[in-house]
């Protein structure tokens, strides 16, 4: 770890964030290039790599592994884990969704529901997948009832998750076991709605990886973010468009957009009349 933070010293770099690299890695995944997330994984999260005690970043290239089609060298990789105790959580995660994908009902439950505990129903409350594998765990064991609750907290936690459509199907399943049709109908039109917004952004990912030095594309994740109220993350996409296309004028007009729904007007007024200065005809 240290010959690798004076390699980047030497070169004039800082090393890249471990929270990049993961948002990154899950990007990939979610687009379907599982194997180029191991092929850059596998040397940091083993050995003395740099991410080698981070759980998180050996629960994602387990995951990453498994889709590429490798499910046992994923399963050989979280039981030769060694993370810090904080991040053990995402390990066993991990190897609950493992557990689920091979049809062992009894051991993802076994790893993710509490036993006992008042405090919550889950083993890791702070990981929103947590609660989407522990809600599918209790859905397919025939247990809907039980499950809803914890999907329902996992959308949430990560009502943009790539997963989010499946839990709000999973929620109209349980409404229907229920007797309630109507709770039914509306939640499956969440569940067409939200998977509409993940093939969008899906799309617009793709775009970006194709033409990496066209604006286009990252307007249209920052507008999908704005129109999902995820002001944050409208934020960061829309400030890397004005910083590195100041001509571009409808990046002036995202991120004008985002800081106002922030609630910082001063810099929303200030990025709008830029916008306006830039394209006086914008509508």
């Amino acid at each position: 770890m240290i010959l690798a933070a004076l390699l980047f010293w030497a070169q004039g770099r800082e090393p890249e964030p471990p929270r990049t690299i993961l948002d990154r890695w899950r990007d990939s995944i979610e687009i379907d290039l599982a194997q180029e997330v191991v092929d850059a994984a596998l040397p940091l999260v083993t050995g003395r790599g740099r991410l080698a005690e981070d759980g998180e970043a050996i629960a994602i290239a387990a995951r990453a592994l498994a889709a590429a089609g490798d499910r046992t060298r994923a399963e050989k990789l979280l039981d030769e884990a060694r993370p810090v105790e904080t991040a053990r959580g995402f390990v066993e995660v991990a190897r609950a969704r493992l557990a689920l994908e091979r049809d062992d009902l009894e051991a993802a439950r076994g790893i993710l529901l509490s036993k006992g505990s008042a405090e919550s129903p889950v083993r890791f409350p702070a990981i929103s997948e947590c609660w989407l594998l522990a809600g599918r765990s209790l859905v397919r064991s025939g247990r809907l009832a039980e499950g809803a609750p914890l999907l329902e907290r996992f959308l949430a936690l990560a009502p943009l998750d790539a997963e989010a459509p499946t839990a709000w199907h999973m929620l109209a399943q349980a409404a229907i076991a229920r007797g309630d049709p109507a709770a039914a109908a509306d939640l499956r039109k969440k569940a067409v709605a939200s998977a509409e917004w993940q093939d969008f952004y899906r799309t617009r990912r793709i775009q970006v990886r194709e033409k990496p030095d066209e604006p286009l594309p990252r307007l249209g994740i920052a507008e999908l973010f704005l129109t999902a109220g995820a002001h944050d993350r409208a934020l960061g996409i829309a400030s890397d468009l004005a910083a590195r296309w100041p001509d571009f004028c409808r990046g002036h007009e995202a991120l004008g957009r985002a800081q106002r729904g922030l609630g910082r007007l001063v810099e929303a007024r200030a990025a709008l009349e830029r916008a306006i200065a830039c394209d006086p005809s914008s509508a």
